[in-house]
């Protein structure tokens, strides 16, 4: 997808232990900065860990209890908090920059599958606010190269709809739905909590619903393309409006050029972003009017600038065909009386 000089395994084993003691780095001289942020993002997961460790139901003690990352509950599907169940033995901080670490370098590995030119993907501020706040994007990204890693779209499953949608993968949703039945195991009726406290997000919304987010769904007229696929699903998924749930939108771009595109886009959002920003550094609402306009738009001209063609795999296009057939046949029907019904023109 971004091919340029090919790399061996060795090298890019090299690189992506380089990538990931850089980001465990800069995740830890950020974190220490603000140390009244605990481990930001993160903090949800390694509170959510331990108290699965406690014999305790996250959804039921982690509540609103002072200033971030202390005033929400946890809004994540059980399966985030098993991901980084590893990593919850170290102090919220340096978990943080060890498990940031360790997936960065995932992410480094799987992008320079055909060379150098898939490490701009780091370059932009998706992936580097995903790293200075612990999120999961890099892995969840990480999987949409390596399918041995799609158990982990269990954990951000509305990110995770968009990356299956561009490359469907049998075995990835059977390796997801493994880490769900685990999660299920663990704590058998953790769906039902989630979807109750989701009622009280105040941050998850689709980018069709922010003013102009509808002109993103012309995407679906590249639906035979991966790009076309993933910017539409991505348009209706819920998702934080502050750059790391945006991360997947790299995979829109085809050459080094197009990635340096976007990723200049979003260094121009966030620094509007931060400008504006009466009281750094929590600018969420700050950011949120330009994620669509310099990060979704500028991948949706890129996807329209392309013919709709495309493979798929078979079963998706049997699938498809199926669905067609099923439709036509009940177009085709003939109508009461004998007459035959009219197609709409």
């Amino acid at each position: 997808m971004f091919s340029d000089t090919s790399l061996s395994r060795a090298e890019r084993i090299g690189i992506a232990i380089l990538v990931g003691i850089g980001a465990a780095a800069l995740s830890y001289i950020t974190l220490t900065m603000y140390p009244q942020f605990a481990a930001r993002d993160y903090t949800y997961q390694w509170r959510a860990a331990h108290a699965l460790l406690a014999g305790q139901n996250p959804y039921y003690v982690i509540r609103p209890a002072g200033p971030y990352p202390f005033e929400e509950y946890y809004f994540y599907p059980l399966p985030a908090a098993l991901i980084t169940l590893p990593f919850s033995w170290l102090r919220p901080v340096p978990s943080s920059a060890v498990f940031v670490g360790m997936t960065s370098g995932i992410l480094a590995y799987a992008v320079t599958r055909d060379g150098f030119r898939g490490l701009l993907i780091l370059a932009g501020v998706p992936y580097l606010s995903a790293v200075v706040l612990g999120q999961l994007t890099p892995l969840i990204l990480a999987a949409a190269f390596l399918p041995a890693f799609q158990w982990a779209y269990a954990a951000k499953p509305t990110i995770a709809a968009a990356l299956f949608a561009a490359r469907p993968s049998l075995r990835g949703a059977a390796l997801a739905v493994m880490l769900i039945v685990v999660s299920l195991v663990v704590l058998p009726h953790w769906p039902l909590d989630w979807l109750h406290v989701l009622r009280n997000t105040p941050h998850h919304r689709a980018p069709v619903m922010r003013p102009f987010g509808f002109i993103i769904l012309l995407a679906l007229l590249r639906w035979r393309t991966p790009e076309g696929r993933l910017l539409a699903v991505m348009a209706v998924a819920p998702q934080v409006f502050y750059f790391y749930d945006q991360l997947p939108l790299a995979l829109v771009a085809r050459t080094g050029r197009q990635l340096l595109l976007l990723a200049a886009a979003s260094w121009v959002a966030w620094a509007i972003t931060w400008m504006s920003c009466t009281h750094k550094p929590a600018c969420v609402e700050f950011g949120e009017p330009w994620i669509v306009p310099l990060l979704y738009l500028p991948a949706l001209v890129l996807v329209l600038s392309r013919p709709n063609t495309g493979s798929t795999p078979q079963w998706v296009e049997r699938m498809a065909g199926r669905v067609s057939a099923t439709v036509r046949r009940r177009t085709d029907r003939p109508a009461p009386g004998g007459a035959a019904s009219s197609p709409l023109v």
